[in-house]
């Protein structure tokens, strides 16, 4: 898509990206799992809603209508990108045809959708009309844009509940790529109606609330849509002010609630970086969709340093190797995964953190369809109207095939990044040509190396910069990228700690067996989220419990001054281009530190839970709490700091952590052997 006149980048165009390596498998994954299967999913992903405006979900409460909206929109978009990039035309064309089906089925008057919508929940039309703005994007056919500018035109905008403003980032889109300055007048005034309301859900991501040093304490998701839209503003209109308020927004996050992973905590809002706290898999998407904006916009290399993190670590930890079930809840630590161990407040003891096909709402299922499409059409981009810069943004194996200076240009990514240290670029333009090639330097690598032809280049390269390399090109020129990734520690409140390798963190991967679920828990799920139906389970699509098999109760007894001496770093498999690094049994790399066994240090065994619920009693929402009986298995917090030294074993022994990405159950923050000496 086109650029907003003040973004410092635009994305090089999703048709000029084919990714390779391990972007290409775990791709390939998604669309033979359930991605490519929607039915094993369940209600409403196994219907279809947008192409048929008739057509009405099946909830009980009318308020709740735009749920399967959302859900199945998000699952278009995802399924439509992945399809296209992994080369599977059979799934991209289930997308398709419901964005065919909706433009095709559009009211006289343009307007896209049930009538029900004209008023009121028009957040399901962020979602969906990604998908049309993409398929866009893929095909260059007209008659999309045309038909989302009729749609805006047909209908005033409403701004109901908080979420209505997300029509900001697809008016701008519009407005990006047609210039019409009316759908420019709808975003600025949709967005001024929104920042008037004094609402309790929208204090948080207002222009007022983001500038407060008051904590974000919101639902994730509807933080990471609504919070970047004062960004998207300055880059329509230059307001300084708007791009202030979001960049302080996000600083506000990254202090108070940045888990492990590297993602945000959010199980569903927002409540600190605790050892326990979770995230929605919703909310990996729409926060490295979001850091994508900041990147493009600002030029800020830290925003792609922090999404390229979650994407490595968060995403494969959420998520079966083979793309056949997920996570609804994720946690750092989560050493025990079954229909009865979800440790967070929200639904505690219900089955949100195991990995199953479906879950009884069905936002994740969806969304996680588009977390690495997206990371995939970032991973790339230009100045606006600029003929002469292409930047390495985020790293990975691929290829691109773009003009620079008039000259057609082909780039390859020869790597395993982030299972190798670095990149090697091949540069071929159809000719001789002159343009900059950049290139970003993580924040977290202090001794990197860049060379061009084997010669080092002018710019000394400084971590957390772009190096920008500006020459006449060769065809066949090669840009080495050598980024050593450094072994560093982080403290963790309740005295945990943990280890990261560049980009990688690094977990204890606790053995368990992948076991069937054979339990029909739909009896078991509050009646507040049966909005998904009872799950229709297809055998080559189970849900599992994993319960741990191997010790994991550990303390690290590392020396922080001297990690380096104190671990032993292996990297395999390096030459394998073939392995998937990601698979549960072929890490890319093993580190062995030293720890010590924590005495008494077990899962969390009760009969009785304390359970958050939400209610829209009256049309108000707000959560209420429930006492429910059952047998629930959680893990357990960190073992007090005060009372750790008494329960360390003696004996020091050593311990493999492998990366996060690679695990299903793990121990992440560990608690500090040091805090107990």
């Amino acid at each position: 898509m086109a650029a907003l006149p003040h973004a410092r980048y635009e994305p090089v165009r999703l048709a000029q990206v084919r990714p390779r390596g391990w972007l290409l498998e775990f791709l390939r994954r998604q669309c033979a799992g359930i991605t490519g299967h929607p039915q094993a999913s369940g209600y409403p992903l196994d219907h279809t809603f947008w192409d048929d405006p008739s057509r009405l979900p099946d909830v009980a409460d009318p308020a709740m209508a735009w749920w399967p909206y959302e859900q199945t929109a998000y699952w278009v978009d995802g399924a439509l990108k992945a399809g296209f990039l992994a080369g599977d035309e059979s799934v991209r064309k289930l997308a398709v045809a419901q964005v065919e089906g909706a433009i095709a089925n559009a009211a006289p008057d343009g307007f896209i959708g049930p009538e029900m919508f004209r008023d009121r929940h028009r957040w399901a039309y962020l979602v969906f009309f990604r998908a049309v703005l993409t398929q866009y994007a893929l095909t260059g056919d007209r008659r999309l844009l045309d038909a989302l500018v009729r749609h805006y035109r047909s209908t005033p905008h409403p701004m109901g509940f908080a979420r209505d403003v997300s029509g900001v980032e697809i008016l701008l889109a519009l407005y990006a790529e047609t210039g019409e300055p009316d759908l420019l007048e709808q975003a600025t005034d949709l967005y001024a109606r929104f920042n008037a309301q004094d609402s309790e859900h929208g204090r948080d991501f207002t222009l007022t609330g983001m500038r407060s040093d008051r904590p974000v304490t919101t639902h994730g998701v509807s933080f990471n849509e609504l919070a970047k839209l004062g960004a998207l503003m300055y880059a329509a209109t230059g307001d300084r002010d708007n791009l202030d308020a979001t960049v302080h927004a996000y600083a506000k996050v990254e202090r108070d609630h940045l888990l492990a992973d590297g993602l945000h905590s959010g199980a569903e809002a927002m409540s600190g970086n605790g050892p326990l706290e979770s995230h929605e898999t919703c909310t990996i998407s729409d926060h490295t969709w979001s850091l994508g904006h900041l990147l493009q916009i600002t030029g800020d290399p830290r925003y792609a340093d922090r999404l390229e993190r979650v994407v490595f670590n968060a995403l494969p930890g959420a998520v079966t190797k083979d793309f056949t079930a997920l996570q609804y809840f994720s946690c750092t630590n989560q050493v025990v995964a079954t229909n009865a161990s979800n440790h967070n407040p929200m639904s505690r003891g219900d089955n949100r953190m195991s990995f199953r096909p479906g879950h009884p709402v069905q936002c994740c299922t969806g969304n996680v369809q588009r977390a690495l499409p997206n990371y995939v059409e970032r991973m790339w981009m230009r100045g606006p109207g600029d003929d002469d810069e292409i930047v390495a943004a985020l790293f990975g194996p691929s290829r691109i095939e773009v003009s620079l200076a008039g000259t057609p240009v082909t780039i390859e990514a020869q790597t395993r990044y982030p299972f190798e240290q670095g990149v090697t670029f091949t540069v071929t333009p159809q000719r001789p040509a002159r343009f900059t090639f950049t290139v970003r330097i993580p924040k977290w690598c202090q001794e990197p190396v860049v060379t061009v032809a084997g010669e080092p280049v002018d710019q000394t390269p400084t971590p957390g910069t772009l190096c920008r390399i500006d020459r006449e090109w060769q065809p066949g020129d090669r840009v080495e990228v050598k980024l050593p990734f450094p072994l560093t520690s982080r403290r963790w409140a309740d005295g945990g700690i943990s280890l990261e390798l560049g980009p990688l963190t690094l977990s204890l991967p606790v053995s368990t067996t992948l076991t069937v679920d054979t339990e029909d828990d739909w009896e078991q799920t509050p009646v507040e989220f049966r909005l998904s139906g009872p799950q229709h389970r297809l055998p080559e699509f189970p849900a599992y419990k994993l319960v741990p098999e191997s010790e994991w109760a550990y303390a690290l007894a590392v020396d922080e001054r001297n990690l380096a001496d104190a671990a032993e770093v292996v990297w395999t498999n390096t030459d394998d281009n073939d392995a998937f690094p990601l698979d549960v049994d072929a890490p890319a790399v093993r580190v062995s530190v030293p720890a010590r066994r924590v005495r008494d240090w077990a899962l969390v065994e009760t009969e009785r839970v304390s359970r958050l619920l939400p209610s829209f009693e009256n049309g108000r929402f707000r959560m209420v709490e429930r006492e429910v009986e059952g047998r629930f298995t959680l893990t357990p917090p960190l073992p007090a700091p005060d009372t750790l030294a008494e329960r360390l074993a003696e004996e020091t022994e050593r311990i493999e952590l492998v990366p996060y990405g690679n695990t299903l159950l793990r121990l992440t923050v560990f608690p500090a052997a040091d805090a107990g000496s």
